[in-house]
Protein backbone atom coordinates (compact mmCIF):
# COMPACT_ATOMS: atom_id res chain seq x y z
CA UNK A 1 0.00 0.00 0.00
CA UNK A 2 1.36 3.38 -0.95
CA UNK A 3 0.62 6.76 0.49
CA UNK A 4 -1.14 7.79 -2.75
CA UNK A 5 -3.94 5.31 -2.20
CA UNK A 6 -5.03 7.13 0.96
CA UNK A 7 -5.27 10.57 -0.66
CA UNK A 8 -8.80 11.47 -1.78
CA UNK A 9 -9.19 11.70 -5.54
CA UNK A 10 -10.46 15.29 -5.34
CA UNK A 11 -7.14 16.34 -3.81
CA UNK A 12 -5.17 14.78 -6.66
CA UNK A 13 -7.08 16.59 -9.40
CA UNK A 14 -5.47 19.75 -10.68
CA UNK A 15 -6.97 23.00 -9.47
CA UNK A 16 -7.54 24.22 -13.03
CA UNK A 17 -9.63 21.15 -13.88
CA UNK A 18 -11.80 21.53 -10.78
CA UNK A 19 -12.25 25.22 -11.54
CA UNK A 20 -13.26 24.46 -15.12
CA UNK A 21 -15.87 21.96 -13.94
CA UNK A 22 -17.24 24.45 -11.41
CA UNK A 23 -17.42 27.20 -14.04
CA UNK A 24 -19.23 24.88 -16.47
CA UNK A 25 -21.83 24.09 -13.81
CA UNK A 26 -22.23 27.78 -13.01
CA UNK A 27 -22.65 28.58 -16.71
CA UNK A 28 -25.39 25.94 -17.06
CA UNK A 29 -27.16 27.35 -14.00
CA UNK A 30 -27.04 30.89 -15.37
CA UNK A 31 -28.21 29.71 -18.81
CA UNK A 32 -31.17 27.88 -17.30
CA UNK A 33 -32.10 30.90 -15.23
CA UNK A 34 -31.94 33.25 -18.22
CA UNK A 35 -33.93 30.82 -20.36
CA UNK A 36 -36.63 30.70 -17.67
CA UNK A 37 -36.76 34.50 -17.48
CA UNK A 38 -37.03 34.79 -21.27
CA UNK A 39 -39.72 32.10 -21.44
CA UNK A 40 -41.73 33.84 -18.71
CA UNK A 41 -41.48 37.14 -20.55
CA UNK A 42 -42.61 35.52 -23.82
CA UNK A 43 -45.57 33.83 -22.10
CA UNK A 44 -46.61 37.13 -20.59
CA UNK A 45 -46.38 38.89 -23.97
CA UNK A 46 -48.36 36.11 -25.69
CA UNK A 47 -51.00 36.20 -22.95
CA UNK A 48 -51.37 39.97 -23.31
CA UNK A 49 -51.57 39.74 -27.10
CA UNK A 50 -54.22 37.02 -27.02
CA UNK A 51 -56.31 38.88 -24.44
CA UNK A 52 -56.29 41.97 -26.68
CA UNK A 53 -57.87 40.02 -29.56
CA UNK A 54 -61.62 40.04 -29.92
CA UNK A 55 -63.65 36.83 -29.94
CA UNK A 56 -63.84 36.64 -33.73
CA UNK A 57 -60.06 36.86 -34.08
CA UNK A 58 -59.64 34.19 -31.43
CA UNK A 59 -62.15 32.02 -33.29
CA UNK A 60 -60.00 32.39 -36.42
CA UNK A 61 -57.12 30.94 -34.39
CA UNK A 62 -59.39 28.12 -33.16
CA UNK A 63 -59.10 29.34 -29.55
CA UNK A 64 -61.86 30.44 -27.24
CA UNK A 65 -61.19 33.06 -24.60
CA UNK A 66 -61.50 30.46 -21.84
CA UNK A 67 -58.78 28.30 -23.46
CA UNK A 68 -56.05 30.96 -23.57
CA UNK A 69 -54.39 29.99 -20.29
CA UNK A 70 -54.48 26.24 -20.95
CA UNK A 71 -53.11 26.66 -24.49
CA UNK A 72 -50.27 28.83 -23.22
CA UNK A 73 -49.47 26.22 -20.57
CA UNK A 74 -49.39 23.48 -23.22
CA UNK A 75 -47.04 25.57 -25.34
CA UNK A 76 -44.78 26.19 -22.34
CA UNK A 77 -44.58 22.47 -21.61
CA UNK A 78 -43.82 21.69 -25.25
CA UNK A 79 -41.10 24.30 -25.34
CA UNK A 80 -39.53 22.98 -22.13
CA UNK A 81 -39.56 19.45 -23.55
CA UNK A 82 -37.93 20.60 -26.79
CA UNK A 83 -35.19 22.40 -24.89
CA UNK A 84 -34.18 19.34 -22.92
CA UNK A 85 -30.71 18.07 -23.82
CA UNK A 86 -30.73 15.09 -26.13
CA UNK A 87 -34.29 15.63 -27.34
CA UNK A 88 -33.44 15.52 -31.04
Amino acid sequence: MTILTTIPTSATRPFAWRTAVWLARLRRLVNRFLAAVIARHERHAARAALHRLDDRQLQDLAISRSEIESRLEELAQTRARLQQPGWH
